[in-house]
């Protein structure tokens, strides 16, 4: 008796749907935040697995590319020491003959 003098039910059911529409608003944003979090946790890990993929296919190439290099450079150098032999031998017989 003393309750239904101190809470007017009529306002008590009141007051519970406001806060009934309340907490849903609440939990619906609370929700959809948690949704576009994930989706962007989802979507940096799908970029973080491409930039790997990525490094790596560049990592492959400049070492094939080193490699290239390298060849062409052992060969070059190859080249310029028979050159070298060439020209000292053609100066040395053109001595001998003079």
């Amino acid at each position: 008796m003393i309750l239904q003098q101190v809470v007017n039910p009529a306002q008590f059911q009141t007051q519970l749907l406001q806060y009934g529409v309340l907490g849903l608003v609440a939990f619906l944003l609370g929700y959809f935040a948690w949704v576009s979090y994930k989706r962007l946790l989802d979507k940096n890990d799908a970029l973080e697995k491409k930039v790997d993929a990525l490094q790596e296919e560049m990592t492959e190439l400049l070492i094939e590319e080193r490699d290239r290099m390298a060849k062409i450079i052992e060969d070059n150098t190859r080249a310029i020491n028979d050159l070298r032999s060439i020209v000292v031998n053609t100066l040395l017989q053109l001595k001998h003959e003079a």
